[in-house]
């Protein structure tokens, strides 16, 4: 497998599609509300239900998926906030680097990245991770967030059982256990996998869009945070998996190790204007601060990831 091809068959699609939605956002004046909310309570569910419906994975590889997605987390976090009490990074600026290593673009950016490089197996790892990775986010995420604005904003935690997509997994999940999957070929799975696909061009496109609109900032003020994203995160990743004893299934592993690599979420950078935007050092607020991390590493992560791919698909770990 060379880099070339890595690049060709995984992360130009990517990228394109992408491109093609900043370009829409810098031609017209497109809203990104709308089409995000489609998203995560259409698409994106029916996505989810298929996938898990449909995929050959066992409960066992599932459940260490989830164990994998809390470890990583929790160590992530947990590195990022001791460097960072080294050095003496203040609030909110800590609190932003901590969400900002430790919960990856897994899903509008992952989502696609995975199918790409690594087909079924990939988009179902991606589905499972992104529902465990909701969890922590609207808990543990919330929890850091609110901490950085001083405030404890625990409440937003019920936010977590408003998404669809813990409905769709659950629902998933039943009609597994009970044996009554619907027939593949018949119209309702048709029609399921007809609304999940379209989910796939749809994300990039919302990602794109968000891109351009960001304001960005000064770059070298967000080298620190970025390579922890792009350099320590999937690393973490690595020994997540080999801890796990690669989830049983090497294909499974190598696609969580992908998906720990990728960019900055915009998920953190939400939490972060609701709960701790309150203060600025140097001029550069604490969203701010995120903003230049999520596009340097939305950047940097083409070269990155073209290069993890590569070895990824060459079984230079598992």
């Amino acid at each position: 497998m060379s880099l070339v091809s890595a690049f060709t068959s995984a992360i130009l699609p990517i990228v394109s599609v992408m491109g093609l939605g900043y370009l829409l956002a810098s031609a017209l004046d497109v809203e990104v509300e709308p089409l995000n909310t489609v998203a995560l309570y259409l698409f994106l569910p029916a996505l989810i239900f298929h996938s898990i419906v449909t995929t050959t994975l066992s409960g066992a590889t599932v459940a260490r998926i989830f164990a994998g997605v809390g470890l990583f987390v929790v160590a992530t976090m947990g590195v990022t906030e001791l460097v960072d009490r080294l050095l003496g990074v203040p609030e909110p600026y800590r609190s932003a680097d901590v969400l900002a290593g430790s919960l990856p673009n897994a899903g509008f950016y992952g989502i696609p990245l995975a199918e790409f490089a690594f087909g079924a197996v990939g988009r179902t790892t991606a589905v499972i991770y992104i529902t465990a990775q909701a969890f922590l986010m609207y808990t543990l995420g919330v929890y850091v967030a609110s901490r950085g604005g001083g405030e404890a904003g625990i409440g937003a935690v019920e936010e977590i059982f408003r998404l669809p997509l813990v409905y769709a997994i659950a629902a998933a999940g039943v009609v597994r256990a009970l044996g009554v999957a619907p027939p593949a070929d018949g119209t309702f799975m048709t029609t399921t996998s007809l609304v999940g696909d379209a989910s796939i061009p749809l994300m990039l496109v919302i990602v794109g869009i968000q891109l351009s609109g960001l304001e960005y900032g000064s770059v070298g003020r967000v080298l620190r945070p970025s390579l922890v994203k792009l350099v320590f995160a999937p690393a973490v990743g690595l020994g997540v998996a080999l801890a796990l004893g690669a989830f049983g299934d090497p294909a499974v592993a190598r696609v969580f190790v992908l998906l720990c690599a990728t960019p900055v979420a915009l998920i953190p950078l939400a939490l972060t204007l609701s709960y701790s935007d309150v203060e600025e050092r140097d001029g550069l607020s604490a969203s701010e601060y995120l903003t230049v991390t999520i596009f340097v590493t939305t950047v940097a992560s083409v070269p990155v990831l073209t290069v993890l791919i590569t070895l990824l698909r060459g079984g230079a770990v598992f």
